[in-house]
């Protein structure tokens, strides 16, 4: 295991030095950042209490759909979870896209503290499928180019993705697999 204090794989930590990384958004496009659950916003508020680091966002269409697009086959209990007009709670972002969580030496929260989302990244399943995200900026992904390696390096495995998952489902107010019970939380 990595002896970061923040627990991070090494790939992570390596790559959190390089400049841009999953950790950065393209300015402007704060809408698509990823929601939090109030279960996640309590969780890091414990370990890091500084709280400039959240925003409120908007259900807007465009987040919807791409809140969608990660659920597939799931779009009617998306949009039930994520009402179009309310809003939802995200990581909040500086004038350049760059979570507020980011230090000099990878994020500041703690490993078991961070969003699920963030744990997954860039994992993630369909169906029951795990897969990863083609991203350009991603260290585990250039190294790895393989599911199995890109594990090995985020020092994950299929199980405890599966675990991550699930849990993520179940605090976003999803059942803990597709169509495994109904939808219980609004955002």
């Amino acid at each position: 295991m990595s002896q970061n204090r923040n627990d991070d794989a090494d790939v992570c930590r390596r790559c959190s030095l390089q400049g841009a990384t999953c950790c950065q958004i393209t300015a402007g496009q704060e809408e698509f950042c990823f929601p939090l659950s109030p279960v996640e916003k309590e969780r890091i508020q414990e370990h890091v209490p500084w709280t400039g680091g959240f925003a409120l966002s908007t259900n807007s269409t465009a987040f919807i759909e791409f809140a969608c697009r990660l659920f597939p086959g799931e779009e009617d209990a998306v949009r039930v979870v994520f009402p179009h007009g309310k809003e939802h709670v995200r990581l909040a972002v500086d004038a350049s896209g760059v979570c507020r969580f980011l230090g000099p030496k990878g994020c500041t929260i703690p490993r078991e503290a961070r969003p699920y989302y963030c744990r997954l990244f860039p994992i993630w399943m369909v169906g029951r499928d795990v897969i990863f995200f083609d991203s350009p900026t991603c260290l585990a992904r250039q190294e790895g180019r393989t599911l199995v390696r890109m594990l090995d390096r985020l020092e994950m495995s299929r199980a405890s993705v599966k675990d991550l998952y699930g849990r993520l489902r179940l605090v976003w107010g999803l059942p803990p697999q597709k169509g495994a019970c109904r939808v219980t939380q609004k955002f």
